[in-house]
């Protein structure tokens, strides 16, 4: 079975392939512009909450299995280490280092890739690959893309348009929501894959966390 994260990202996908079939219906198959850009709009955003929250909880799941597979925050990755160390060495409380002690480092790890999940506001590929290197170490998580990193920024860029712009930003047409939605679909997958088998590879019990999806 695939991540959980990933099974909340088809759930949630649900409501932008309902708005695409809601398009088709209300344009009833004939030429023209029918007004209904408002739709198309929604799916794009709908769609990149769909694929925000899925790299944010995939994030929190992945970094929660690696923690709990390691016995002490020296089997996790150098990178995750240092930024375990560097979270605890910038904290304010001057006894912040004490919450490291015995399992406590597990609980302050899962809390601060809580915490910089909550900041992720624009899931493009560069933010989306520092927090998989922060957290799991893994490099480049968007070298495992197909499509590389162009085309899911140009979605994410899509997005913040309609956000900000309303109905003065680009007119999306169907053919092209429907591309996006292939596009993160697949995406999605790639990414599931990628994390379940660095996980499987940086863990000390060299087991993935969930299966890869075909």
């Amino acid at each position: 079975m695939s991540s959980s994260a990933y099974q909340d990202y088809r759930s949630n996908r649900t409501d932008v392939v309902r708005l695409i079939d809601s398009h088709g219906k209300l344009h009833a198959g004939t030429p023209g512009k029918k007004g209904l850009g408002h739709i198309t709009r929604s799916g794009v955003v709908m769609l990149c909450a769909a694929w925000e929250l899925y790299i944010e909880s995939l994030l929190v799941e992945a970094t929660k299995h690696l923690a709990n597979k390691c016995q002490s925050p020296d089997e996790l990755p150098d990178q995750t280490q240092k930024e375990l160390a560097k979270h605890v060495r910038e904290d304010k409380h001057d006894l912040k280092p004490l919450a490291l002690a015995n399992d406590g480092w597990r609980q302050v790890l899962i809390a601060n890739a809580e915490g910089w999940c909550a900041g992720l506001n624009t899931p493009k590929a560069r933010p989306i690959n520092d927090l998989f290197h922060k957290f799991i170490g893994l490099p480049k998580l968007s070298d495992g893309w197909t499509c590389g990193d162009v085309k899911l920024n140009e979605f994410i860029g899509v997005r913040g348009e309609i956000a900000h712009r309303g109905r003065s930003a680009t007119y999306v047409p169907l053919p092209r929501l429907k591309d996006y939605l292939t596009l993160i679909d697949v995406v999605a997958v790639e990414t599931d894959n990628a994390v379940a088998v660095h996980v499987k590879t940086v863990s000390p019990v060299k087991k993935r966390p969930w299966n890869v999806t075909k």
